[in-house]
């Protein structure tokens, strides 16, 4: 079969008229192609406790995958660092709604340059009855030593075909730490009695006439280089890591007697979302049926780790009130205005943060009814609420803390401004002193007899000295109260001078 990548390009251009959320799918799917998307498969056999088979393929074999028929019960399909012509490969033969694409492909521009995306622009409502689960997430990114970073950009960029925001934090014991964001999509979509999932992070594909079920997931790649634009047009990479290897597992640990019998190649790469789903998609999430896989039963794994990671970035809030506590006691060598705008930004990532774990509370409440298995979804909603409980607790403390700073900054400035004023001054006083001195030195040299050395030198310490003694005591007088003290006794004079006349009037 062939397939047109230009007819969706031209659809999701059309549907930008009426949902503007995609005008940056829009912009995306005209882009060159960038680094090549990995693209794997799971495959579950039509056989009793099926163990899926990963297997990589080549985004040509991709095409024949989906066009021709397959012995299997379903498939997930996962790609990884999607491009735009693969984009249009998967919408136009599964016929995906472009608000899904455009809800993994956003950056999340500022309203007055591009309109808001899905996230934003649509209803959380809305978005449930969709059943376009996006998962947005913050990683925390540990750039290496900080003394690298002292001009660079606040502003960074990660190194893949979506450009995620990288933004670095204020450094802690010499550390730079940075927040990347991060999206893992995930789809359901039955065609023709088949059941297609799809996933940003990672495709699941379904496609044949003998498959049962399709899945589809989209995943961002391994942050492991962050991009700066410079000035000139130029650009600068830094290798980056995830700080102390990432988030925490949360699958059922080893115990000690089976330790022995593990072996390394089956621990996942805990750098990359593609690595980690593989590792625990071996094993079926809770509800996962291969025929007919529901929304939830899909993005359990996803948002198990995804939920770890918003774990990690709230610990990380709380390092930094401590860093901005810190911050008031010693106001004279750390407060600065730029960390009242560290504490603003602080309080729009509380507030963002709050809008997506919202949203997916309010994605698996809509779904929840259609879940066999119930007693998992609400554990995870408990670990939401108290995730968002954390969050609200951090956002009140800002909100105290900032008008604080504020205060502190503006005394800082005040007692800043009074000791120029007090330099300003000593170096008039100097000034008065050696002015004087110049200018009767220049007059001396006139002559030689007055040079140093000479019989007549002392005279000029006999001149220079009652100038410099004049010009310091008038510098030294309050003209003003000078002044008030001239007019009471003139007010004085004259009260006394009229009295007089007034009793030689009178003799």
């Amino acid at each position: 079969m062939n397939h047109d990548k230009g007819a969706y390009r031209d659809f999701v251009q059309s549907r930008c008229q009426t949902n503007p959320c995609v005008t940056g799918l829009a912009d995306y799917l005209r882009c060159r192609s960038g680094s090549t998307s990995t693209i794997v498969t799971l495959d579950y056999p039509r056989s009793e406790q099926p163990a899926p088979n990963p297997l990589t393929v080549s985004e040509a074999d991709l095409a024949k995958l989906i066009d021709t028929t397959s012995t299997t019960d379903g498939r997930i399909l996962l790609v990884e660092n999607i491009q735009p012509h693969l984009i249009c490969l998967l919408g136009e033969i599964l016929d995906v709604d472009p608000v899904f694409f455009a809800g993994h492909i956003t950056d999340f521009k500022d309203i007055e340059k591009a309109p808001p995306p899905p996230s934003l622009a649509l209803f959380p409502s809305q978005i449930a009855e969709k059943g376009y689960l996006h998962l947005h997430y913050q990683q925390v990114l540990d750039l290496g030593s900080a003394d690298t970073f002292k001009l660079s950009s606040y502003s960074l960029k990660s190194d893949s075909n979506v450009p995620r925001n990288v933004r670095r934090l204020p450094n802690l014991s010499g550390r730079q730490l940075a927040l990347a964001r991060a999206c893992c999509s995930i789809l359901v979509k039955k065609i023709k009695d088949s059941c297609i999932c799809k996933s940003d992070s990672d495709v699941h594909y379904l496609m044949t006439e003998s498959l049962t079920s399709l899945g589809l997931v989209l995943v961002d790649p391994p942050a492991t280089t962050v991009v700066e634009t410079l000035g000139s047009g130029g650009r600068k990479s830094y290798p980056s890591m995830l700080l102390h290897g990432g988030f925490e597992d949360f699958e059922h640990s080893t115990s000690f007697a089976s330790f022995g019998s593990i072996t390394s190649d089956r621990l996942p790469d805990k750098k990359s979302m593609l690595s980690n789903l593989l590792h625990y998609f071996r094993h079926q999430p809770p509800g996962f049926t291969m025929a007919e896989p529901s929304i939830l039963s899909l993005g359990y794994y996803p948002i198990r780790i995804v939920l770890a990671e918003w774990n990690l970035y709230t610990h990380l809030m709380s390092r930094y009130f401590k860093y901005y506590e810190y911050t008031l006691h010693d106001t004279e060598n750390r407060l600065h205005g730029s960390d009242i705008i560290d504490l603003q930004r602080w309080r729009r990532r509380s507030m963002q943060s709050r809008h997506k774990l919202t949203l997916l509370s309010e994605f698996i409440d809509h779904w929840l009814q259609q879940e066999a298995e119930k007693e998992p979804w609400n554990l995870a909603l408990k670990d939401i609420k108290h995730t968002l409980s954390q969050l609200e607790h951090y956002n009140r403390s800002l909100e105290h803390m900032i008008p604080v700073a504020t205060s502190m900054v503006q005394l800082l400035d005040s007692r800043r401004s009074m000791l120029e004023a007090a330099n300003v001054s000593r170096l008039t006083l100097i000034a008065l002193v050696f002015v004087p001195l110049s200018w009767v030195a220049s007059l001396f040299s006139m002559s030689e007899d007055y040079s140093p050395g000479r019989k007549n030198f002392w005279v000029y310490f006999a001149t220079a000295l009652p100038v410099l003694i004049l010009v310091l005591s008038l510098s030294a007088v309050q003209w003003d109260q000078l002044e008030g003290k001239l007019n009471r006794i003139g007010a004085d004079s004259r009260r006394q001078a009229a009295r007089r006349r007034a009793e030689v009037v009178f003799a």
